[in-house]
């Protein structure tokens, strides 16, 4: 478990700059466990996710549920995604992708393109809200200039900011540019505006991403195949509710979503998690 010193220094770093990064959460091994599973994906024809190319897979708890359940399920992540949005955490989608490399000359001076992420909205003023949903983004190599760097905003999740059209794919000026190694996690506020860098290293730049959302939202990613209903059925059996929650199965749901809302949400989700914690 995170220790209480660290998730609030964590937490206190979210709301201020709508971002945190976690170092070296995973090891090379299973790095490249993830891409052989990407090279086998494309090599099988798997129906890539709706919009996007064949470089780019969701429903991939499904597709191998005794490789990535561990990355949806890692306690160092969900501890801080439970302080930050209460115990109804699920997942709305993993994503493993890759972005095929470009010619510098073609994207010189350009991002990928600014956005904040989904069930996202422009902030209405300056006050810190609950992110409905964030981003746990793994990069599977070091962000170099050439591999892309992720650019980020930072504050712009408490800001009612936009950005014109002819702006969306330029560098802002006030931009940062994130140090991320490989085996680093990135932590988004889904109303945080953020871009990727066109890779033009010459090689595959792989990204991985476990999306988030509160409970009562709708998902992406499609729970009802049968190795993710394994996982929920085994969940069940040593009563999980973390881990079922993650999947969209959560008993307690109804009582929380109508608690009254008279007491600090904060407090209010540490008396929960220490509830379930107790077992």
């Amino acid at each position: 478990m995170t220790s209480r010193e660290d998730l609030a220094g964590r937490i206190a770093e979210f709301k201020e700059q709508g971002y945190t990064l976690f170092e070296n959460v995973y090891d090379r091994v299973l790095m490249d466990k993830w891409i052989a599973k990407h090279t086998e994906l494309q090599e099988n024809g798997v129906r890539s996710n709706v919009g996007h190319p064949v470089w780019w897979f969701k429903d991939t708890t499904e597709h191998a549920p005794t490789l990535m359940l561990p990355a949806v399920a890692n306690p160092l992540i969900l501890d801080f995604a439970e302080r930050i949005m209460g115990p109804c955490v699920q997942l709305d989608n993993l994503t493993l992708a890759g972005f095929p490399s470009v010619a510098a000359d073609t994207v010189v001076g350009k991002t990928s393109g600014w956005h904040r992420d989904r069930w996202g909205q422009v902030p209405r003023g300056e006050t810190y809200e609950r992110p409905h949903a964030i981003n746990a983004i793994c990069y599977l190599q070091d962000l170099t200039p050439e591999y892309g760097p992720l650019r980020v905003i930072p504050g712009s999740h408490r800001k009612p900011m936009i950005l014109p059209p002819d702006q969306r794919s330029l560098p802002h000026p006030d931009e940062v540019v994130i140090p991320m190694k490989a085996g680093d996690v990135v932590v988004i506020h889904n109303c945080l505006i953020h871009s990727g860098t066109p890779n033009t290293s010459g090689k595959t730049r792989y990204f991985f991403s476990i999306f988030y959302n509160l409970t009562w939202l709708k998902v992406t990613d499609n729970h009802n195949g049968p190795n993710v209903q394994q996982i929920i059925a085994n969940a069940k059996e040593r009563n999980d509710l973390r881990t079922m929650r993650l999947f969209g199965v959560d008993p307690n749901l109804e009582k929380r979503a109508n608690s009254g809302f008279l007491d600090w949400d904060e407090e209010r989700w540490e008396q929960w998690i220490q509830e379930e914690q107790k077992g």
